[in-house]
């Protein structure tokens, strides 16, 4: 079972606040479970809007796997321990030793995610256009509302000629 993360919500009654329990959708239960366990992981993953079911004028960003059930770990590391996590099914290799990725490989993951991370920009803004037009042709107040509200979360603008910089964990 994925941990719930708790937030504390301010709020006017008696009490004065409400302890929200949530679970953290920027990262998977097996990505926790790791994490909690002190092992250093990767897992390639894409973005994509999903139509929100009660709201159907709303897009929600969700995560998916580039490979589905894979999790890559960075050696050298408890391979006994690794196998205790919960959500951990089995260690890809030959004779109980674990196979080794090359960097390339890793870096070629990591080209695919961010090529699906601009992709999901563009769509993202794409659709928050969408739906400004269609609110201001319907003039519909609660649209309208809505459309304010939008939030451009992995929309990021860069001066020119700012350098950036990054890093890769293997």
């Amino acid at each position: 079972m994925p941990k719930r993360e708790f937030t504390v919500e301010d709020t006017k009654g008696a009490k004065g606040y409400r302890i929200i329990p949530s679970l953290n959708a920027s990262v998977s239960a097996v990505e926790r479970a790791l994490t909690d366990a002190g092992f250093v992981h990767y897992m390639p993953v894409e973005k994509r809007l999903i139509r929100d079911r009660r709201k159907p004028d709303l897009w929600k960003a969700r995560r998916f796997a580039l490979i589905l059930g894979y999790v890559f770990i960075k050696g050298p590391c408890n391979f006994l321990g690794l196998q205790q996590v919960p959500g951990v099914a089995g260690i890809v290799g030959t004779c109980g030793d674990p196979k080794p990725v090359d960097l390339v490989d890793i870096l070629l993951l990591r080209s695919m995610e961010a090529k699906s991370e601009s992709v999901f920009d563009s769509q993202t803004i794409n659709k928050q256009r969408q739906i400004r037009k269609r609110a201001r042709n319907q003039g519909d107040k609660k649209l309208m509302a809505l459309v304010n509200s939008l939030n451009m979360t992995g929309v990021t603008t860069v001066p020119i000629g700012a350098e950036l910089w990054g890093s890769v964990s293997v």
